[in-house]
């Protein structure tokens, strides 16, 4: 009878370096730690760019003395009655256009409320000229400057329009609306701001033109 041939010996499988699953779960973890701190730094960026380019509550204004279209003397940031209003515009804006009723409404009420206490002043990106007949078109009747230096209206971030700051005595920005004014909503936050000791937060910007 004859002896089963023995088989060769099979070469042995290759061992798996226990480090290797070690090193997998750091890369993971560095990973993620990567993605988190691109999100941070976005977030961070997206931050620092809406500051530099909307008004937020807390923001400081200058007093900058500026001359109205009727040849007033004005002074933008200087809440000579507690509060002023500053409505910054542009004649060529349709959102301008579409805020002009409210505008108007908020011009009266804060008359009716106020009697003439708080100022508001419209703050026009145009000639003086153009925001003449633009006045007169619209019957708008509070003061209105002509301010089309960049630097000037970055300090109140009024290069988006249209543009509602409500500026309390200390120079600082009290309520602030970027966008279409269009309701009597809208309106009657702006009136609130004036009304108590913690102003509601700016609201959130609708349509406007940068």
């Amino acid at each position: 009878m004859a002896t089963p041939t023995q088989p060769a010996d099979s070469p042995a499988a290759p061992r798996r370096s226990p480090l290797l699953p070690a090193a997998l779960l750091l890369a993971l973890a560095l990973v993620a730690l990567l993605a988190w701190q691109n999100r941070e730094l976005r977030q961070q960026r997206d931050w620092l760019g809406e500051r530099a380019t909307r008004p937020y509550h807390g923001m400081y204004v200058p007093e900058i003395a500026v001359d109205g279209i009727d040849g007033q003397a004005l002074v933008l940031g200087r809440a000579q009655g507690g509060f002023q209003v500053l409505y910054f515009f542009a004649p060529q804006c349709p959102y301008c256009l579409e805020s002009v009723p409210m505008v108007r409404a908020l011009a009266a009420r804060l008359q009716q409320a106020f009697g003439g206490r708080v100022q508001m002043i419209g703050v026009g990106d145009a000639a003086a000229a153009t925001l003449q007949a633009y006045v007169r078109e619209h019957r708008l009747d509070f003061p209105v400057a002509a301010v089309q230096d960049r630097r000037t209206l970055m300090l109140y971030r009024g290069s988006s329009v249209p543009l509602v700051l409500v500026v309390g005595a200390d120079g600082r920005v009290l309520h602030s609306q970027l966008g279409t004014l269009d309701t009597m909503d809208q309106v009657g936050s702006i009136l609130a701001a004036m009304r108590t000791e913690t102003p509601p937060a700016a609201a959130t910007p609708t349509r406007s033109t940068p």
